[in-house]
């Protein structure tokens, strides 16, 4: 299905009376152009069709800039001093920043050259236990990427893997948090409602300096998309930040 690592489509063919009916089942669909996945499967028919939608009202607009955006954003706020929080799905998206990351140094023009220095000047945390654990499924079943990454992987470049990337697995959320130097934390949850993401936010969200990073959906009612959506003071561990 493309959605994340190891998600299916499941087709059914039921014979009733002499007559043949499809049933075809599906969660998420993946985007033709997530990295690390193959494409979604094209299925042609099907008499019944039940399938998750959570855009299923709008077209994805293809980016193929975002990279670069992300860089930009990423530089501009470590030039500043700032940290840069990115809430983020344990699974799925966590390997797709991860991988974007690792992906930028392909690029070679001086102006990218300079913002992708000051990346790698600083530390990127993975704090997540969860995220963590994901990653590893992924890079033991790196078979399944698509051949783009693939032809990466026989370079010998592991596309979850770059310099400077920390995985921290105990509680060390607080400790991040009083480091007084600039860097990446990707943690989750993704919509900021539970998880060490809230210890991030509480230390951030005021700071003009640092940058939240939406990378992902934001469900109305959430935390993530009241903070997307504008809201000038927000309630985390009954303060208001």
């Amino acid at each position: 299905a493309g959605h994340m690592l190891g998600s299916a489509i499941i087709e059914i063919w039921a014979n009733e009376n002499g007559k043949e009916t499809k049933a075809v089942f599906t969660g998420d669909l993946g985007n033709n152009d997530i990295p690390l996945l193959s494409s979604p499967t094209m299925i042609e028919t099907a008499d019944y069709l039940v399938m998750e939608s959570t855009y299923g009202g709008r077209l994805h607009i293809r980016n193929d800039d975002k990279a670069k955006l992300f860089l930009n954003i990423v530089s501009e706020t470590l030039d500043k001093g700032g940290t840069v929080v990115i809430p983020s799905f344990a699974v799925g998206r966590t390997q797709e920043i991860l991988y974007e990351l690792n992906n930028l140094k392909e690029s070679g023009d001086e102006e990218f050259e300079k913002k992708y220095k000051t990346l790698q000047s600083v530390p990127v945390y993975v704090d997540s236990p969860l995220a963590i654990s994901a990653t590893e499924i992924f890079k033991e079943n790196m078979n399944l990427f698509d051949e783009e990454t693939q032809e990466i992987i026989k370079r010998g470049d592991n596309p979850l893997e770059f310099p400077g990337l920390q995985f921290t697995r105990t509680a060390e959320s607080k400790a991040l948090n009083e480091k007084n130097e600039s860097s990446i934390i990707i943690s989750a949850s993704g919509m900021c409602e539970v998880g060490r993401i809230k210890h991030h936010l509480k230390h951030n969200l005021w700071n003009p300096n640092s940058t939240i990073l939406f990378v992902g959906y934001q469900a109305p009612g959430t935390l993530g998309r009241r903070i997307v959506d504008g809201e000038k003071t927000v309630k985390i561990f009954g303060e208001e930040i």
